[in-house]
């Protein structure tokens, strides 16, 4: 029987003390369950360069192959391994994190690109496609996801395996502007050409997508989601992630009354609450909304201590250069707005860098009154999904949303806004400090209709449905490669 192999950057371990916080952690499990499946990805583990799968010693073709640790709970199977220091710096916070990451938000100026990078990001993806081809059945479908993988499905085409692949993008895809800035963007593009499927948060990261494929590749445009390169078919398709909306409700409901020790909310009952939860990572625009905060307080001196923003801003990254400067910023930022707003015991920010559980932080949600959030880029953005699942339905919050985030393509009944116009930001905080309950209620209703309709199980079995039934395309591919061996032919 056809099982369900999934690979990804990180995997979720089963941990009977501590559940899969995540909604894509539990999809993820519960379809690897429904038919038995295996799990592969990184352990997180970083281990010295002298060991017998040195990256430096291997060729991109022929990785050495490293020790997958083995779990078996149930009817799924985890496989996981660490990777070299040298992987590590090469791979991950190398070519993945310093090149793709920026490119992907379109963030030009940051973009790096080392080819030595480059070569070490391709082999960890090949040492990953030996994996899959070492425990892979023939009617198996596999399941890759991010852009640490971009490639695995070439080696595995390599390696003679014909199984149905399917790619998935958490993050944005990069316009062609961005592309033609990375020496091997071809190569990549070719590389994702190998898979059946490749899914993308948005409609227009589909259009990106494919634009990449046609332009890059010269490759055909058969339909609105098909494309054709050297005589493979590639389907390119938008699967909008979703939550789990009643898990969330009910969690949020139930932890609410939870003492918080996150936030003294009992001590800010009579002002307006602004939750921020965000890593800090550029492409949130953090900076941006405390910007458009503080020139909100300048506006209107009267909520001069009838609001504060509450901000979890999580670092991430602490390694990069970049990501220290943007640390240190944000830091400076909320002492130098706190410094001129601040009157007796109020101050207009409260910021955290702690991880907050799951479960507290939707408690969180529900208790506060906005909702902001200000990414410059971003694939799909589940805070916003998440906050208005948390809501009181009789009492809903407010949420300000970013056009740049996917979930605005969703979500329209949220107040839109531009996060680099920052008087547009200003005049959303204040429609939604004044918005009326009935207001409040009935754009509630439309919003959480819509994440309903189309949830994280609906989101995974879309995808898992149409990659398995990839083979009904067989009847279109044969004479589409037969036309293309005739062109090429001529």
């Amino acid at each position: 029987m056809s099982k369900l192999i999934v690979l990804s950057n990180r995997v979720s371990l089963p941990n009977p003390d501590k559940p899969a916080a995540g909604g894509l952690a539990v999809a993820l499990q519960d379809a690897l369950t429904e038919t038995g499946g295996i799990w592969i990805g990184w352990n997180g583990e970083v281990i010295s360069n002298n060991t017998d799968y040195d990256s430096t010693k291997q060729s991109t073709v022929h990785p050495a192959q490293p020790q997958f640790d083995k779990i078996i709970d149930g009817k799924i199977e985890y496989l996981t391994c660490p990777l070299t220091q040298n992987q590590y710096d090469q791979y991950y916070s190398g070519f993945a994190n310093n090149t793709l990451w920026p490119a992907m938000h379109e963030r030009q100026d940051l973009i790096t690109y080392n080819q030595d990078e480059f070569d070490t990001y391709q082999q960890v993806n090949a040492l990953f496609a030996r994996q899959l081809k070492a425990i892979v059945q023939p009617d198996d479908v596999i399941w890759v996801h991010d852009y640490h993988f971009f490639s695995v499905a070439r080696y595995c085409r390599e390696l003679g395996m014909d199984n149905q692949i399917g790619f998935f993008l958490h993050i944005p895809f990069a316009p062609l502007s961005i592309w033609q800035c990375i020496p091997t963007a071809e190569r990549l593009v070719q590389d994702l050409c190998h898979y059946d499927l490749v899914g993308l948060q948005t409609d227009h990261d589909q259009s990106l997508c494919m634009q990449a494929c046609t332009t890059l590749l010269k490759a055909q445009k058969i339909q609105h989601s098909l494309v054709s390169y050297q005589q493979r078919i590639t389907t390119i398709k938008c699967y909008p992630i979703g939550i789990n909306p009643a898990q969330i409700q009910q969690m949020a409901k139930k932890h609410a009354n939870d003492r918080q020790d996150v936030f003294d909310l009992k001590a800010l009952k009579h002002q307006k609450t602004i939750i921020g939860v965000d890593r800090i990572d550029y492409s949130k625009g953090i900076l941006e909304r405390f910007d458009a905060f503080a020139e909100f307080l300048q506006q209107y001196p009267q909520y001069h201590q009838r609001i504060t923003e509450l901000q979890i801003a999580c670092p991430c990254r602490m390694d990069v250069l970049a990501y220290q400067r943007l640390f240190k910023q944000v830091n400076q930022t909320v002492e130098k707005i706190n410094a001129k707003f601040a009157q007796h015991d109020w101050l207009p920010i409260d910021c955290t860098h702690d991880v907050v559980p799951h479960e507290t932080l939707m408690g969180l949600y529900r208790l506060t009154d906005i909702c902001w959030i200000s990414s410059l880029r971003d694939g799909m953005n589940l805070v916003a999904k998440e906050y208005i699942a948390a809501q009181d339905p009789d009492n809903p919050g407010v949420l300000i949303l970013s056009k740049y985030a996917g979930a605005a393509e969703q979500m329209q009944q949220a107040l839109i806004v531009d996060p680099t116009d920052t008087q547009d930001m200003v005049n959303a905080l204040k429609t939604a400090v004044e918005m009326p309950l009935q207001e409040r209620i009935q754009r509630y209703q439309q919003l959480m209709q819509g994440l309903t309709n189309f949830d994280i199980n609906d989101w995974r079995n879309q995808f898992l449905n149409d990659l398995r039934q990839n083979h009904q395309l067989e009847n279109f591919k044969q004479p589409m490669r037969a036309v293309n061996a005739t062109y090429q032919l001529l």
